[in-house]
Parts: structure tokens; sequence; C-alpha cells
């Protein structure tokens, strides 16, 4: 960087204006179009990205007089461009602000600090006419590559000879048009881990034969495959697997759809279903956390505390952390700093390996404000490759969220209701039932899946389809089989006067068909419904169970939980398959997980060896 030491509260000054000018003068070749940044240039020349706002001075190139990309430091205290000092140097063996002579020898990449700072300055996507998205800078090119609406794509025949090569918006409308359509039936695109994948299934008027979990409206915050059906279209087609993410079904967006609008948009018949997915690839390989840089000033007041508790090396690496925000103090009340929060400076001071003590001295000291610049690491809701959404969209998505409260899966539980009704002895109940331990989708309660018009429990207008039954006449149904549930109703149905137990489903369905719950129905359940298992799995050499979870009491949508996200294919936990995508896990080895952070379960799983026993609640997804 410039000569002299700069804080990286320098590096957050946005307001200083963006200088530009022509590049330094190289020899001239044919401009190509780059996967990378989207932009046409030759290959000489550092990636172009046009930059949403105005960037600090400091990351500017003296070279090319743009933004820094793979920024290099030399010796003598500057930073180029890697592509700009390179060339410069085949010229010059001087470095271009201080004439000192330097050569490709003394240049060194640029600290971690500098390359997260350029990686968080935020771009408008190229592809203008298709697309409107501003993201951060490091996250463009798996845009351009799996989510931009314009990006150039061939058509999903190309083996098989088409020419098509268009703005991914307008695959859609050329496959129902292509030449080669009825052609390369025997040529399936495979699925590949890490990558997005877009294939044809045909479907007719049958439903796909799977179950789904998640949605942008649950802690998943993606639509996920809980399970294929062996007889369903999915299975037949076997290309499809369990823990799959659904990004969009025939041209539909499904990263930002909730649970329900996924359902819907899923059991809509069309001949051929066209389905986008994304398989994570193997645990250890994949990014687990992302980082922000945060500054936040707080204004002392006089007779308040701060209230911030550090602790030195945690967990999640050496440094200080914020380990607790007091009640009444002035940093819980502003809101912005959190626990688990690495402190990096406090007033322009490096605290990248201070001590407690220091940072109190540094807090102490300061008479009117305190100036933090912090660290904070975070779990991709769903992986980097495929949410690459603004801050803004996602905020407005939480947003419009929060007003359909209806719509979430955080609802009052349902409390428990005695019905009694009277009737002739001959007279049955006029309802039938599915579930119980052992049933075809799992250990789920009985509940009332139809009733029978105008038999005498209809007539009473008490109970109807996705009702729980708890007991009857004092018999307990909880912890039944579905045979022995229908032998003590039957039994009980000989009596004139009958009492239930039971909880209002909190979902219900009109008309003839059978009531099929959702996977929202079941989360809603109290827990006396849960039928815990015991799942005890052996990690594997590289340290992992092949989990990915999310939830936990700092969970965007309030205190959840703790969710299997997904089930990597060949790890411990999918071998063993007894877990599931959408389980709850409710502890680890003894440990309980209510109330827990999601770095900390993140970080007691991690830090276990050998044998990890899980105690899990499983509950079926949705079928469509």
């Amino acid at each position: 960087m410039a000569a002299g030491k700069l804080h990286m509260s320098d590096y957050l000054d946005l307001e200083k204006p963006l200088f530009r000018s022509s590049s330094f003068p190289r020899v001239k070749q044919e401009a190509t179009h780059c996967v990378h940044c989207g932009q046409f240039h030759d290959d000489q020349t550092a990636h172009l990205y046009d930059y949403h706002q105005a960037v600090d001075e400091d990351l500017i190139c003296h070279i090319c007089l743009q933004p820094l990309v793979n920024p290099m430091d030399t010796r003598c205290g500057h930073t180029f461009c890697s592509e700009c000092i390179k060339h410069y140097l085949k010229i010059q063996k001087i470095c271009p602000l201080d004439r000192l002579t330097l050569t490709s020898k003394d240049v060194q990449p640029a600290s971690i600090m500098v390359k997260r700072l350029l990686d968080k300055l935020l771009v408008v996507c190229p592809n203008v006419d298709y697309c409107e998205e501003v993201l951060p800078r490091s996250e463009l090119e798996a845009h351009l590559q799996n989510k931009c609406r314009g990006a150039v794509t061939r058509c999903l025949k190309s083996r098989a000879g088409c020419p098509f090569q268009g703005p991914r918006s307008a695959l859609q409308c050329h496959m129902w048009e292509c030449a080669y359509r009825e052609e390369d039936e025997n040529l399936m695109v495979p699925v590949i881990e890490g990558e997005v994948t877009t294939l044809d299934i045909p479907k007719g008027s049958y439903d796909l034969g799977i179950s789904i979990v998640g949605g942008c409206d649950t802690p998943l915050m993606a639509v996920v495959i809980q399970e294929i059906f062996p007889e369903g279209v999915v299975a037949k087609d076997g290309r499809l697997a369990q823990g799959d993410q659904i990004l969009e079904v025939n041209g539909e967006d499904l990263t930002l759809a909730t649970h329900a609008q996924a359902r819907q948009a899923l059991k809509t018949l069309y001949p051929i279903c066209r389905l986008t997915v994304y398989r994570e690839k193997a645990e250890e390989s994949q990014p687990i956390e992302k980082e922000e840089i945060l500054r936040v000033t707080l204004s002392k007041k006089q007779g308040k505390q701060l209230g911030i508790k550090l602790v030195g090396k945690n967990r999640s690496g050496p440094g200080l952390y914020i380990l607790e925000l007091i009640q009444g103090g002035l940093a819980l009340q502003d809101g912005r700093l959190k626990p688990d929060d690495r402190i990096l400076e406090i007033n322009k001071t490096d605290m990248l390996v201070g001590t407690q003590e220091e940072a109190a001295k540094l807090i102490q000291s300061s008479k009117d404000k305190v100036t933090f610049v912090i660290s904070r690491r975070t779990r991709p809701q769903t992986p980097d490759l495929i949410r690459s959404a603004s801050k803004d969209c996602v905020a407005q998505a939480i947003a419009a969220l929060e007003q359909e409260a209806d719509k979430s899966v955080v609802r009052k539980q349902p409390k428990e209701k005695l019905v009694t009704i009277t009737k002739d002895s001959s007279e049955s109940l006029g309802i039938s039932v599915a579930g119980g331990l052992g049933s075809q989708r799992g250990d789920v309660p009985i509940y009332v899946s139809n009733v029978q018009a105008g038999g005498c429990l209809a007539r009473s207008k008490q109970v109807k389809k996705g009702d729980i039954l708890v007991s009857i006449n004092g018999i307990s149904l909880m912890d039944l089989t579905h045979s022995e549930s229908v032998k003590v109703l039957k039994a009980c149905a000989e009596s004139k006067a009958v009492s239930l137990k039971k909880f209002d489903g909190t979902e219900t369905s009109d008309g003839a068909l059978n009531f099929a719950p959702s996977w929202l129905f079941w989360l809603n359940l109290p827990s006396m419904c849960q039928t815990e298992k015991i799942i005890s799995l052996e990690k594997s050499q590289s340290g992992s169970l092949g989990l990915a979870i999310v939830g936990g009491c700092d969970s965007s949508h309030g205190n959840q939980p703790i969710f299997v996200k997904s089930v990597v294919l060949n790890t411990p936990a999918a071998k063993d398959g007894r877990i599931r995508c959408g389980d709850t896990i409710l502890s680890v080895n003894g440990q309980c997980l209510q109330n827990m952070t999601h770095a900390g379960a993140v970080g007691l799983l991690k830090s276990l060896k050998g044998t990890v026993t899980l105690t899990v609640v499983s509950w079926p997804g949705t079928v469509v």
C-alpha cells in the first residue's frame, strides 16, 4: 500500500473518489469474453468490474488506476495489481512510485486483510440487460456461472449437435423449440458435485416421487430433497439424490420460495419437468464459513458501561473475541456487536494478538467514543455458488417473511383439547387414521386422514382432517403402531360415550382425498409427539460426519433447533442412512443443543473425536 502504516479502518472509508485512466501500455492482443469478470479484455489485462460505489483511493492500483485485482505488495511498501506490476517490471526494473530498484523477486501477495476488503467491494453484474444484481466482487464469478439469467449458456442438447448459445433466461423457451429435443434421449446430463445442473425428467401426469424439506421461510433457507421413493419418476431417472438442492423448476426460481410455494411449483403438471439443482461437495472441501469485516463506533455515556465481556483464544481460532454482551450495556442496546465477533482493532490499535488487559485499557482510556473493527464468521445459508443475492435482496425477503407470520416455520404450538361425544354403540367413529410407530413415512403420531361425511365425529364438528389423536377413553395412542391404534379405536367405538384427547392440526384439507401432511405440519407439534432416535456415527479419517447444519438460537428466523440441511454423499452419515435432511439434532454426546448458537453447534461437532452419538428427531418431508 502507500508508504506508511495504514489501519483497517482506513480501508473502510468508501467516500473518496474513484480515479480512472487508461491502463499501462502493453502489447495489444485480441479481447475475449472473460468467464471470471464477465467483461471483454485480453489475457494480459487485469479483470474489469463495474463498481457500485466509489472505492477508497488506498485500494487503487497506481498503474491501471483501477481497484486492485490479485494485489501484490512490493518491498518498498506499495501495492499493485498482479498483472500490472508483472508486465511493468518486464520493461522497467524500478517501482512505479518511488523509482527504487525492484524485481519480480521483490513482490509478494498482499495481506489477507487487504484481499478481504477488496472481495467485499460491491460490483454490478455486467449482464445489465438481463440482471440487476449488485453483489460482493468475490461472488461475481460464481454468480455468472450459476445464477445470472443473462450469462451465456449452451443448449442442454449441445452434445447432440444443437448450436444454441444465449442468455440463461432464454434457455427455457429455446428448449421447447429445440430441433434436437426428441433426439439424444439416451444422453443423460449427470449431476456433478459442487456444480449447478439443469436436467429434464419425463413426468407425464405423475408426481415426481420425492419428498422435500426447507424453503426460505425455514432455517434451511433452501429447498432440499429428503427422500426419493423407489417407484417414482425421479427414482427411475436415477440422477438425483437425497440432499440435492432444487434451485429452479420449469423456469420458476425456488431460491427465495417459501415451503408452500415450492410445494405448489413442484406439483404443477408438466409433461417434462426441468429441474435446476445443486449438489454439495464433500464437506471437507467446501467453504464452511464466510467472514465479514465491520467497523462499529460506540459513544460513551456517563454512568453507563459498554457492557462487553471479552475472552482470549476460543474454538473459533486465536485472537480476542466477544464472549457476552451484558444486559443494560451500551453495546447490547446498540445491537451491532454480537457474541463470537473477533476484535481486530480498537481505536486504530491492532488487536490481532492483543490481550484482554490491553483491550480494557484502550476502552477505558477513550473519552467519548470507542471504535471497533471486528471480524464476523457466518455459515452461508446456501452454498456460495448458488446464493449470491445482494444484502438488500436478502433483507427484503426477510422483511416479507416477517410480515407473513402464517407462512413462518415458527408458530404457536397447538394445545391439547378434550372432545366428548355420545352415539349409538353400533355406530363407528367415522374417521380414517394414518401414522404410528414404524409407519411407511417413519415414526409419527396417529392423525386423522379423513372424516366420513355424516359420521358421528363429523356431526360433532369437533374433529377435522389433520388433528393429532392423543388418547381415546383414557387409553393412550402415543407410541403405538398404526394397526395397534386402529384396534384400540375400534374397541372404544363400541361405547356409547367416547372421549378423545387431541391436538388441532396446523394444516387440514377439503374434499374427499385423504389429508397429506407437509414437513412444516410436523415441525409445529409439541415435544410429546416426538420420537427420539439415538444414532452413533464413527467420524471419517478427515474428522467429518458428512452433515451440514443450520439453525441455532441466533438464526435469522429466531431461536431455532439445529437442523440437518444436507447429508453429503459417501460420508459416515450418508453410509449409515438413518439421518435425513430436515432432521432436528437435539443433543450431541449427551450435550443439549437447545439455545446454542450455530457456531457453537458447529464447534462442538468439529471438536469431537471417534464415535459421535446424536439424539435426533426425524419428520417426513412433503411429498411432491
